[in-house]
């Protein structure tokens, strides 16, 4: 059985991370890619506005992005940049980050959503770190989250108190313990896909 046949079952996907593992906007750049690679329309969100990174990825200005949208009245399928042959498209951070937080647990983010998630198969956001507070109202959005730790801070109570947090959002919620070794990348990505196809909880060390 083809394993994306299941992914319409997890339309939008939140990844997160703590700032001791930084692999957040390549793991969410490279699923995103991988998805369009095979045919599924992707729409990749830089949702990180403390630390914008997905615009650096794939070459692109800041130009208008997330931050822009929430403070305009514009349609997010105007501000979109197309990768892939047009299956991957992606909203930068955009420029004005200063104070724009609260926007995300607004109606205005929540109807730009629903408009993304009708246009495209899947929606992948690249969230901050997920100790920040608008983290969680991602998370409540979003159909699964995939938490990438490093190994170190698995079992610490603080992260244990974050997860429970995670949990009680009722999205899906996705472990996954990261090593930094870049021989490891390929196969993070091929279990974090894997694992998208079912409608269950996992925890995965690497």
């Amino acid at each position: 059985m083809d394993p994306l046949a299941h992914h319409s079952k997890v339309n939008t996907i939140l990844v997160t991370n703590t700032r001791a593992c930084p692999d957040g906007a390549f793991i969410a750049s490279s699923l995103a890619k991988m998805l369009a690679s095979k045919g599924t329309r992707v729409v990749l969100i830089d949702a990180d506005l403390h630390r914008p990174l997905l615009h650096k990825r794939f070459g692109l200005p800041k130009g208008f992005g997330l931050s822009d949208l929430l403070n305009t009245h514009r349609s997010p399928l105007s501000m979109l940049n197309h990768r892939e042959n047009g299956k991957l498209a992606i909203l930068t951070g955009g420029n004005d980050t200063g104070s724009i937080f609260k926007l995300f647990p607004s109606e205005k983010f929540r109807n730009h959503l629903e408009i993304l998630k009708n246009e495209f198969d899947q929606v992948i956001i690249q969230g901050p770190p997920f100790f920040y507070a608008e983290t969680l109202d991602l998370a409540i959005m979003v159909d699964r989250v995939v938490l990438l730790i490093h190994p170190a801070y698995n079992k610490t109570k603080t992260s244990q108190a974050i997860f429970g947090k995670f949990q009680r959002t009722g999205a899906a919620l996705v472990e996954i313990a990261m090593r930094e070794q870049t021989h490891n990348q390929a196969k993070q990505l091929a279990t974090i896909d894997r694992i998208l196809t079912f409608d269950q909880q996992a925890g995965v060390l690497f």
